[in-house]
């Protein structure tokens, strides 16, 4: 029987590795995730937890959102080996987003090399839009464990999504990359101008397995596991592969450390490389 669930545990981190090697590539994205969290039992097997999220894009350059959620949880079914738990939860997002368009068009720019050119045209590429927007999101979850020992746990839970993106009238800001023809290639020109985005909504289902390892002797869990979400209004698929450890102190406090890979089949974040750094305290 061991030797079964060493083995599973060893596919799950194999997957991760796998996976992140077919699909790197050297224009993948690579970003930060740094989180704060709490949790207090509020009645027998109900239990609620609250966080706070920051998240940075393009190679950790720039913030791409800041999330504040909360979350209900109650364990409905419990067995010395076997548990189920149904979740309700909300998040508030503010993020930066950016999208790459087609057209071209010619910018007045300035010749830093030679200033004494003046203004001059200069034909863009790859222009970029940069705006804030907020996101609200309820979810509601199903998620069943099982711990065949004292040292291993396997959980999958289920996990449908409401996104409502909220019409913004906000600050879009351009940036234009110049043809490599030109002599100051590869500068940006940033430009700011108000920009309209209507409101859309979209619900999107996520199934996601973790294997857990309780390692005897120190309060260190290994971790490994597969998230895949896809669109029930439009079309997306976005599979996650993480791995990493929970770390607890004094069994209060929980310090989290992961490594993320995930693809990207929709208009919210690129593909790309995640590093994760989280703290959560238990009342």
């Amino acid at each position: 029987m061991m030797k079964r669930i060493l083995l599973a545990a060893c596919f799950m981190a194999s997957t991760v590795v796998v996976a992140t090697a077919q699909n790197f590539d050297v224009d993948d994205d690579f970003g930060l995730d740094i989180s704060l969290g709490a949790e207090k039992e509020l009645l027998p097997d109900l239990e609620i937890s609250v966080e706070g999220d920051l998240r940075t894009q393009e190679n950790s350059q720039r913030i791409e959102r800041y999330v504040l959620g909360a979350e209900l949880s109650y364990k409905f079914f419990n067995t010395k080996k076997f548990d189920m738990k149904v979740s309700g939860g909300y998040e508030y997002m503010w993020n930066q987003k950016m999208e790459e368009t087609n057209y071209k068009g010619t910018v007045e720019a300035v010749d830093w090399d030679d200033p004494n050119l003046g203004i001059i045209s200069i034909d863009e590429y790859n222009v970029n839009e940069r705006y804030w927007r907020n996101r609200h999101r309820t979810s509601l979850g199903l998620s069943a464990e099982y711990s065949p020992n004292k040292r291993w746990s396997f959980q999958l839970k289920e996990t449908v999504q409401y996104n409502h993106y909220c019409r913004e009238d906000s600050i879009n800001q351009l940036e234009y990359r110049y043809d490599e023809d030109d002599d100051v290639a590869g500068d940006y020109k940033v430009k700011r101008d108000l920009k309209s985005v209507d409101p859309k909504d979209r619900f999107v289902l996520r199934s996601k397995f973790t294997v857990e390892y309780n390692v005897k002797g120190i309060p260190l869990n290994p971790f490994a596991a597969v998230d895949y979400g896809c669109g029930l209004n439009y079309t997306a698929n976005k599979w996650k592969y993480t791995v990493g450890a929970d770390y607890t102190i004094q069994k209060k406090h929980k310090l989290t450390l992961y490594y993320r890979f995930q693809t990207e089949d929709d208009d919210d974040e690129p593909n790309g490389h995640m590093l994760g750094l989280g703290y959560k305290i238990k009342f």
